[in-house]
């Protein structure tokens, strides 16, 4: 496969001077410290023997230094591994590019790679082949029995043979929509720290976890059956931060 060719953008991953910036000190500390570890110096080495290259970073800074080095070293090359496979689709566009490379975090990457990640054929892309979108929507609304609804989708044709199979692609379409839902990451980043931010959300939760996309989906098509009849002007607040 031929190479990849990133469009002529004027970005950047200035990786010395996060670093400067998280340790509260200089990049040019930073960059010393960075080409002691390529050249294969170790942290106490460094910390007893070069301080004078170092600008006089203690121990401690030397070890923070060392893994934010690592951790942001393999954000880089996963982030060019993201720019060439979302450039190979066409679909690189420049504030896309701008995003990715301003992302200082694997969770940032990854949920900005999400829309543009090569998928294998789901079970959800089966299901709206098979023309179960419609029945997804109407079950999310609240539409009417599910059954009855899905009593309408029945077609050989297409493989759906049964109210049961129409059910479960829909429930398939339901489970993958919020599996992707943005809401609760994007509010995450505004937050700040993200990894912390996203701990102390995790440990607010009643089950000590996020709710599954299959749990959701199971209330969405309670909601729409018989069952759910007399549950109304109700919110319905699902542990994991969705509401529905």
């Amino acid at each position: 496969m031929p190479a990849v060719k990133l469009p002529d953008l004027p970005v950047s991953f200035p990786l010395a001077q996060i670093i400067a910036r998280d340790l509260g000190v200089r990049a040019a500390q930073v960059e010393a410290t960075i080409a002691l570890i390529e050249e294969g110096a170790t942290i106490p080495f460094i910390a007893r023997y070069r301080k004078e290259r170092t600008g006089g970073l203690d121990d401690t800074q030397l070890r923070t230094l060392a893994e934010r080095f690592a951790y942001l070293t393999e954000l880089q090359a996963r982030r060019e591994t993201i720019l060439a496979s979302v450039s190979e689709q066409g679909k690189l566009t420049p504030p896309l590019e701008r995003a990715l490379w301003a992302a200082e975090t694997k969770v940032e990457l990854e949920d900005l790679y999400r829309p543009y990640k090569p998928r294998r054929r789901t079970r959800a892309m089966i299901a709206r082949e098979q023309g179960l979108e419609p029945l997804a929507d109407k079950l999310l609304a609240g539409a009417g029995d599910p059954e009855t609804l899905a009593a309408a989708f029945m077609d050989s044709a297409t493989g759906v043979a049964t109210v049961a199979a129409a059910l479960e692609g829909a429930r398939d379409i339901l489970i993958e929509r919020m599996a992707e839902t943005p809401s609760l990451g994007e509010r995450i980043k505004a937050l700040g720290d993200e990894q912390k931010a996203r701990a102390d959300f995790v440990a607010r939760q009643p089950m000590g976890r996020l709710a599954t996309a299959e749990e959701i989906a199971e209330m969405a098509v309670y909601l729409g059956s018989d069952e759910s009849q007399f549950v109304t002007g109700q919110t319905m607040i699902v542990d994991g931060g969705i509401t529905i």
